[in-house]
């Protein structure tokens, strides 16, 4: 979804918005906040908007957005994800 040189949009709703790089281990932002929920809401967005990743803490949920994301999501699921609540396609 993103190359080694790709940064994405993320936000948390207690800080500012910055740059991440999943590709980057040492002097990352990956460390500020996480991909699973722990209580705040997360977002996740690549920087033309075309896809995106947002974290619900009330619903325990995560949204998906995006065909090449949602594709991703489809076809390596993560074993921590449960049903699907919502979908745009039903």
């Amino acid at each position: 979804m993103t190359g080694p040189d790709k940064y994405i949009y993320a936000h948390d709703w207690h800080h500012e918005c910055y740059f991440y790089n999943p590709h980057l281990e040492n002097g990352n932002a990956s460390r500020r906040i996480g991909f699973y929920l722990d209580g705040d809401y997360y977002f996740f967005l690549y920087k033309d908007f075309k896809w995106g990743y947002l974290g619900h803490p009330w619903e325990q949920s995560i949204s998906i957005l995006g065909e090449e994301l949602i594709y991703q999501f489809e076809t390596n699921r993560p074993t921590i994800f449960g049903e699907i609540v919502r979908s745009s396609n039903r």
